[in-house]
């Protein structure tokens, strides 16, 4: 914090500046002038908190420099010093906005009760400053959200009159009529076979975004002016009005720069659809799902595409042309030779069939997601045929990751082959093997009855996750293993109740329950009596 001085006699000069304890104040650094001229001199290569003058100066007076200060430099707070006790000048100095007014000669104590009041004074407006920059960037945040949200129901298909867009519009600042012509580009960030985070997207689509803003638009302004969001496919998708970014070649040739930046320096590849023209209001549902199938269709698995539907530019245009896959459904299928545990042969078919997948005539998204629904759908044939489902059979989450988040048949095949040698492992898993695990499992719980047999415990003897485990034993015995708990558990009661004189608490215990009152709740469920009527019985 630095404060001026301003004084034309250098004794009042010398008294404030080496009587008030500036540090103890907070102040880092304390300047002298000896005239108006003086200090706008060092206001301007200074930041200053407080300037402190006197009025009576030659050739400018405190009040000139008070109102050249209020211009420049609003934030600095003047505290006035006077040795006349005119009214007049007091009023004038707080009509011009001065902070405190003391009259001449000051003593140290009412420099520092000023001081400290403009220091305050101070502290709370850097305080409300702060509080409506946060509340500004919350509010700047909330509209991006709420465009965001707004796009993507139009997008989807969502309805409005035409009042009711027009107020959504001029609520979150968009420039945008409903029956403005428009233009959507859609944007796919490719990744190649790199695992991508939902944070990492995120961050790629930041960065996109303020090329594309400042490539379209010229600058980034403190609102975007691109109107954009992602969807599920996963697209960013922006709104471009007609004519914003010049003609559209222009706006073809604006694009490929976007690409080109990406590249350079975001070390990736981007592909970009631009659709016709059409009117916001009516064409955008429409337009949204032509250009997805357009560009599953005609960019499919390549990479770094710029399309443009009218073909008016220097982009690509779309071909329409589809041939059906043969390789996919030769005899044997790849669903025949996994239902024959022929793996080996299920690889190599795979490799066959996305070598399909990469010539020119089959490079289209509605290809490979082709494949991988049928693939998708032979894993679960083989799952249900052995009693699982296909999620029980995989043990990872990235294994059941959406279709249309593979762009590349490399992707495919990452994805694929794990999935072939997990099904190869459980389906080998011969059965003496799970007979032996259910013996040791049986072999534990008899053992250790009287204590905690619980799926975790039994889990960690076996080595199996619990979820696993109790998995495995019911497909292989028909009954839930906490089911085979309690029942060994009641028959062992029972043969104590009927051989031995041991207390119906101590049977309680030798069984694993602590509390007999729940032993005898239990024991009563499973044999329809009470362990005493049992015994007399």
């Amino acid at each position: 914090m630095n404060v001026l001085l301003v004084d034309d006699e250098d004794y009042v000069l010398d008294y404030l500046e080496t009587e008030i304890p500036w540090a103890a104040l907070g102040v880092s650094n304390v300047y002298r002038a000896g005239s108006a001229k003086e200090a706008l001199d060092v206001a301007s290569n200074v930041p200053l908190a407080v300037v402190m003058t006197d009025i009576r100066m030659p050739e400018r007076s405190g009040l000139e420099l008070i109102s050249s200060l209020q211009r420049h430099w609003p934030e600095t707070k003047v505290i006035l010093l006077s040795g006349y006790s005119d009214f007049s000048y007091a009023v004038k100095a707080l009509q011009l906005g001065a902070a405190d007014y003391l009259l001449k000669p000051v003593t140290e104590d009412e420099v520092l009760v000023s001081l400290k009041k403009v220091f305050v004074k101070i502290e709370e407006e850097k305080r409300r400053q702060k509080n409506l920059e946060a509340a500004s960037d919350v509010l700047k945040l909330g509209i991006i959200r709420m465009r965001e949200h707004l796009l993507l129901d139009l997008l989807l298909g969502k309805k409005f009159g035409a009042d009711e867009l027009k107020r959504h519009l001029q609520a979150l600042q968009l420039p945008l009529e409903p029956d403005t012509n428009c233009v959507l580009a859609l944007i796919r960030i490719e990744t190649g076979t790199e695992e991508m985070t939902r944070e990492d997207y995120g961050l790629l689509s930041y960065a996109l975004l303020n090329m594309a803003e400042e490539i379209y638009f010229g600058e980034i302004g403190e609102m975007p002016s691109l109107w954009t969001c992602k969807d599920d496919h996963p697209f960013v998708i922006a709104l471009l009005p007609e004519g914003a970014a010049g003609d559209r070649r222009e706006l073809v040739d604006r694009t490929g720069k976007l690409r080109q930046a990406v590249q350079t320096y975001m070390k990736r590849t981007v592909s970009i659809l631009l659709t016709e023209p059409f009117v916001f209001q009516h064409g955008l549902h429409r337009q949204y799902l032509q250009a997805i199938n357009a560009f599953w269709r005609s960019v499919g698995t390549r990479c770094g595409v710029v399309l443009d539907m009218t073909g008016a530019g220097n982009g690509e245009r779309a071909e329409p042309a589809i041939k059906p896959l043969t390789r996919l459904y030769q005899s044997p299928t790849m669903q025949q030779l996994m239902d024959a545990g022929r793996w080996e042969e299920v690889a190599s078919r795979l490799g066959h069939i996305l070598e399909e997948l990469d010539q020119p005539d089959y490079r289209t998204q509605q290809h490979l997601m082709e494949v991988v629904y049928y693939l998708l759908s032979s894993f679960s044939y083989i799952a249900h045929k052995q009693g699982d489902s296909f999620a029980e059979m995989v043990d990872s989450p990235s294994l059941q990751r959406k279709s249309y988040h593979f762009q590349t048949t490399d992707q495919m095949m990452e994805w694929a082959l794990p999935l072939i040698e997990q099904f190869k492992r459980s389906l080998q898993e011969v059965a003496p093997n799970r007979s032996h695990i259910i013996r040791q499992i049986h072999d534990f719980i008899e053992r250790h009855l009287r204590e905690d047999v619980s799926l975790t415990r039994v889990g960690e003897h076996v080595y199996l996750h619990p979820v696993y485990l109790s998995r495995l034993y019911k497909k292989e015995t028909g009954e839930s293993l906490s089911a085979y708990i309690t029942r060994t558990r009641m028959e062992k009661a029972a043969r104590l109740l009927s051989s031995t004189n041991m207390k119906v608490a101590d049977v309680a215990r030798e069984v694993g329950y602590q509390k007999t009152q729940y032993f005898i709740h239990i024991f009563k469920e499973f044999y329809d009596c009470t362990p005493q009527i049992y015994r007399n019985r």
